[in-house]
């Protein structure tokens, strides 16, 4: 399960208007689950979204018309 830190760290990453090159728990955590990756093309390492990062936010955040009654 991830903490509040680590989803705030993903809207971040998504939402970031500049690369984030800033290593941290909550980046090394996310790294782990394969929500983050770093892209070192270019010659400078930078964190961006995963397709299961991306996924996992999309589900978050625009699932509202999935709504199932129990």
């Amino acid at each position: 399960m991830l903490s509040h830190h680590e989803l705030a760290t993903l809207l971040l990453i998504r939402d970031a208007d500049a690369p984030i090159q800033t290593l941290d728990s909550d980046f090394l955590a996310l790294q782990r689950y394969r929500l983050v990756e770093m892209d070192e093309a270019g010659g400078d390492s930078t964190l961006r979204l995963t397709t299961r990062g991306r996924e996992l936010l999309r589900r978050l955040t625009h699932d509202e018309g999935d709504e199932r009654s129990i």
